[in-house]
């Protein structure tokens, strides 16, 4: 691979880092809503709502702002995430940094998407980078940024924001070529998405994405509240090894789905499933935990994988509209779940946290071998 392949490979993973960062403070909710001194389900419209228009963009405007000059685009898109995080610093009115926060997330699926696209270009195999650098803004990030906001307060998460997206932009501006977009839109198959084959693969996918947010973004106050772990270096600590431990997953089973992907998607929720089972028997002992925390990790930064996987195979004359849909569902998933986990937390028995995903991932088996049966050219190997 030559060189400038290789530096546009790695600018476009940490720009798909850097967005995804703003994915990251699910677990900085309760600090939100004591900085702002709202409630605790008012705060989760921080990540929920901003997940919500993602899961929304990301159905229509890729393809249209697909059209324009990528590396522009890229440029003003990590303009906007740093302006957002800037002025977050110094707001300190709710609503008004509520609606400063949203703000980027109707740029955040096109730049994915696109990324995605070009990655796609090169080789479907470097598509993985793209889904590495969400993966792990999102889990990764979740440890920087609750350790900074416990330790230091809300408005200093948004200086590291800021700092993140600036280096992005940095480097897409050095390394990344300018680039035409694409003037013809994407042919749209209306019968691929009423098909049995695509209705089975959203459920599958729908199942799936919500029993890992729901679980997923309320880790900080798991481990503070049943786990009892409140010195914040020790908490961010258990939360950076899970990051670290979601990006060994999402390469290796990159990899998996390159040598026997039907194997990879039939066993990844029975092994989910079991993995969250242990970790809420063993939730009130440190050290398990611990253990635990390091394969929920593996497995949930494969989740992205999986699912893009499972999507584009099944879209597979419509590349562009399927990238679409996956950060759609994606992030439809992760508002359903913050939503449910919000409601679990404030009125209920947290120990529902573990419940809930279990029994989903348990159903979604039933859609994956269905269509693994009836559809068994549609689940082919990544080439």
């Amino acid at each position: 691979m030559e060189r400038k392949t290789r530096l546009l490979i790695l600018s476009l993973f940490i720009m798909a880092f850097s967005t995804s960062t703003f994915l990251s403070i699910s677990g900085v909710i309760p600090e939100i809503g004591a900085y702002y001194h709202v409630p605790f389900l008012y705060a989760s419209l921080f990540v929920g709502l901003f997940a919500f228009i993602l899961a929304i963009t990301g159905l229509f405007l890729p393809q249209y702002i697909s059209k324009f000059e990528r590396k522009k685009f890229f440029v003003i898109s990590l303009i906007i995430f740093s302006i957002s995080s800037f002025s977050q610093i110094f707001i300190s009115n709710f609503y008004l940094a509520l609606i400063a926060r949203v703000i980027p997330a109707f740029f955040y699926s096109s730049v994915i998407s696109i990324a995605l696209t070009i990655m796609s270009e090169i080789s479907l195999k470097n598509t993985n980078r793209v889904i590495l650098g969400v993966s792990s803004g999102t889990i990764l990030g979740l440890s920087i940024s609750t350790y900074i906001s416990i330790r230091y307060g809300y408005p200093i998460v948004n200086v590291w924001l800021f700092l993140i997206n600036v280096l992005a932009l940095i480097i897409i501006m050095l390394f990344f070529p300018k680039m035409d977009g694409k003037i013809k839109r994407p042919e749209f198959e209306f019968h691929e998405i009423t098909s049995t084959k695509f209705i089975v693969t959203v459920i599958f996918i729908l199942f799936l994405g919500i029993s890992v947010s729901t679980i997923y973004n309320y880790f900080a106050v798991i481990l503070s509240s049943l786990t009892h772990i409140s010195e914040e270096l020790t908490l961010s600590i258990f939360l950076l090894f899970n990051g670290f431990a979601s990006m060994i997953g999402t390469t290796l089973f990159g990899y998996l789905l390159i040598k026997n992907s039907k194997f990879a998607v039939l066993i990844y929720p029975i092994a989910f499933a079991a993995v969250i089972l242990t970790m809420g028997m063993l939730i009130e002992i440190p050290t398990l935990t611990f253990i635990t925390l390091m394969a929920f990790g593996f497995l949930d930064g494969s989740m992205h994988t999986i699912a893009q996987f499972w999507i584009t195979s099944a879209l597979k004359d419509t590349p562009e509209f399927a990238n679409g849909f996956y950060l759609f569902i994606n992030n439809f998933n992760r508002t359903i779940g913050i939503l449910i986990g919000a409601f679990i937390v404030s009125y209920m028995n947290i120990h529902l946290l573990f419940t809930l995903p279990i029994i989903f991932l348990l159903f979604s088996v039933i859609f994956v071998r269905y269509r693994i049966k009836k559809y068994p050219e549609s689940c082919e190997n990544i080439q």
